[in-house]
This record gives structure tokens, C-alpha cells and sequence, in this order.
């Protein structure tokens, strides 16, 4: 009797947790092997096309998110529920997130444009005052006890550091799976690229008025390339002699075809030198550059006919070889690559030069004291 009294109340705990947990997951199934891994939300992929319908969908996707999310590592844990609680407009929680990561880090200054952000929310909400007027108050106030160098970080928001391109692959690979469900990892990895594309936009804005230019980047050189510029740093102890000739030899290589849409990063990489040497006080008559292309690289130079035949696309690296070469820099490729990858000069952007062989272009420039990069 003892035996059938206990085997029925455990029967009836179990149904009634059974029940409990099913009332409470809304739109979410989970595989009992694997209550982690194997879990859904019901999220309709109409949502990812009406931005409308998605904005009012995200806080209820977050709040699910962060009712299955566990991380060891709490100091991992509570940075990823920042985004999650913001999303969920859960702006008391976020707070506690912040100030939950700034003792761990012992630093005040993490995420105090969250901070301020969710502090003038909350003020809006109780007051009705005016969220703009809260932000700029919180904001400032801030901002003001920042190191520069801590200005100058917070300034790069404002640049073109943000992209939105991890966001729209995700949102376009889930579009193309036709699903109306997610699994935890794809809801938590959407609710992050979704936050960093459209909460930090707002930001920007709301910022951009209250961040003085001397904290933001220069592009003293070359400026078609949004990651090339140059950050503002003080108290400099090192400085290079401005009288001094620097040459620089580049060696590019690499083309990747998944990055067609993006300017080649070896290629940036020759702007961002530039920047950097003039940022530094080094006269631009006293800068020289010789970049040396071969094997996939060449793909870097199609002309835009060409590279929109081969890719699809027009070529992204057109304006930055263009302004390139007025800088003074001197372009040169490989007379063998070319033969093995079937390429006339006329196939390439104009003004570039050709040699019998990269290797001798390379070696003879070093002897002339050109340095490699």
C-alpha cells in the first residue's frame, strides 16, 4: 500500500512539473533528451520581411531566449543578457547585467551608453519626461568622468566600424529555411546580430551631439575605406622623425571570393598605413608605397566590366585603387601570374604596371630600403 501511495504521488509531481513547465514555455518544444539543444520557438519567417511585425516580435523572442539560457561562465552570462534584457525592454534587469559585468571587470565604464540608455527609458517611463532630454542628462554626465582613451572608444560607434552584414546573412539564411520555429542557438545568435544592428544605430544618433570630433577618427590620407581611419590617442611618447623617408612594400596575395561585396582587406590594409603614417606627423612628400600583386590578388584589380562578368558584382575596390593611385602609390603585378591566370592589362583597372616576375619587383625594392608589409 506504502509502495502504490509514494509511486502515485511521484506520478502526480511529475504530471503536474509537466504541466507547469508547458504553461509557462509558450510556443516552445523541447526534446526531453535534450531540453537545451532541441528546444523551438515559434517564430513566424513573415517576421523577418515585415520590420514591423519583427520589432513587436523581438521583446517576446528575448524574454524566451533568456528563460532557456544558461552559460557557466557568468561573467559570459550576464553580457549576453544585456542585449536580451534591452531587447526585452527589461531595462532594471539590464542594469543589473551592467553593473554585474563592471564588478567583475572592476571597471565603471563598461557599457555606459547602456547604462544611460536604459536609465533615461526608465525615466521616460516614470516621469513621462522626455527620453532624448534623460539620455543626453546620463549620457553626459558619463562621458565626462571617461579617460580620453575611453572617450575615443566610445567615439567609434559613431564610425563606420557598424556594419549590419552579420545581421542580414543571418536574417537571409533563416528566410531561405522557410521555417516558422527556432532553435535556441539561432534565437539567441538573432536577438545578438539584431540588437547590434538596430540598437546601436540608435545610439549613434543619439550620441553623435554629445561626442566632441577630437575623440572621433581621422582619415588623413585615404578615405574609402570605413576601417582605415586613424584613432585619436594622447600623451604620445614615441614619435617618428617627420624628416625621415618611409617607403613601404606591400605584397598582396589573397582574394576571397566570399568577400567579393567587400573591399579586399590587404588592399585596406595599404590605406590604413598611409593613414597612420601621416596621423603621426610624416609629411606626405616623405611617404612612399609600392604594392605588388600576384596570384588571387590580381582579382583585386578587374575592371568593373570584367569583375561583374567573373562576380556578379560590381567591384568594390575600384574608388579605393583609384585614390591610391593618385596618393603616389605605385601598383605592379606579376607578369607570370598573369600568363597562369589567362589576364590581359586590359582586363584590369587602368594605371596599374606590370613586371616580369613579382619575386624581383620584391627583392629589388628592399634593397632600396623599402620596408615589407
Amino acid at each position: 500500500m506504502r509502495k502504490f501511495f509514494f509511486s502515485a504521488v511521484i506520478a502526480m509531481a511529475t504530471a503536474i512539473a509537466a504541466l507547469s513547465q508547458s504553461s509557462t514555455a509558450t510556443n516552445l518544444t523541447a526534446n526531453p533528451k535534450d531540453s537545451t539543444s532541441n528546444q523551438k520557438f515559434y517564430f513566424p519567417v513573415a517576421n523577418y520581411s515585415d520590420s514591423e511585425a519583427l520589432n513587436k516580435a523581438m521583446p517576446r523572442l528575448a524574454e524566451q531566449v533568456l528563460a532557456n539560457y544558461h552559460e557557466t561562465n557568468k561573467r559570459t552570462y550576464f553580457d549576453n543578457c544585456i542585449s536580451y534584457y534591452l531587447l526585452s525592454e527589461n531595462y532594471s534587469k539590464t542594469l543589473e547585467m551592467v553593473d554585474s559585468v563592471q564588478k567583475i571587470d572592476d571597471d565603471k565604464s563598461y557599457d555606459v551608453e547602456v547604462t544611460s540608455y536604459a536609465l533615461a527609458k526608465i525615466s521616460e517611463k516614470r516621469s513621462q519626461a522626455s527620453f532624448g532630454d534623460a539620455f543626453k542628462t546620463e549620457f553626459s554626465k558619463r562621458f565626462n568622468q571617461l579617460s580620453f582613451a575611453k572617450k575615443a572608444n566610445l567615439a567609434t560607434i559613431d564610425s563606420p566600424w557598424l556594419s549590419d552584414k552579420d545581421y542580414t546573412s543571418l536574417q537571409q539564411k533563416l528566410i531561405n529555411s522557410n521555417k516558422d520555429s527556432l532553435n535556441l542557438d539561432d534565437a539567441r545568435s538573432f536577438c545578438e546580430k539584431y540588437f547590434n544592428y538596430s540598437f546601436y544605430k540608435k545610439l549613434m544618433f543619439l550620441m553623435r551631439p554629445l561626442i566632441d570630433n577630437k575623440y572621433r577618427q581621422t582619415f588623413p590620407a585615404i578615405k574609402a575605406v570605413n576601417w582605415a581611419g586613424v584613432i585619436p590617442v594622447e600623451h604620445i611618447d614615441e614619435i617618428p622623425d617627420p624628416n625621415m623617408h618611409y617607403n613601404m612594400l606591400f605584397e598582396l596575395t589573397w582574394f576571397d571570393t566570399a568577400a567579393k561585396k567587400e573591399i579586399n582587406g590587404g588592399l585596406g590594409n595599404v590605406a590604413r598605413e598611409l593613414n597612420l603614417h601621416e596621423a603621426n606627423g610624416i609629411p606626405r612628400k616623405n611617404i612612399g608605397a609600392v604594392a605588388v600583386i600576384h596570384a588571387d590578388g590580381l582579382y583585386i584589380l578587374l575592371s568593373n566590366e570584367k569583375y561583374k562578368r567573373k562576380y556578379g558584382v560590381d567591384n568594390p575596390n575600384i574608388p579605393l585603387i583609384k585614390e591610391l593611385q593618385t596618393y603616389g602609390v605605385r601598383m605592379i603585378v606579376c607578369g607570370q601570374a598573369m600568363t597562369f591566370y589567362r589576364l590581359e592589362m586590359e582586363d584590369l583597372v587602368p594605371g596599374i604596371k606590370k613586371a616580369l616576375t613579382a619575386q624581383t619587383v620584391l627583392s629589388s625594392y628592399r634593397l632600396k630600403n623599402y620596408v615589407r608589409f
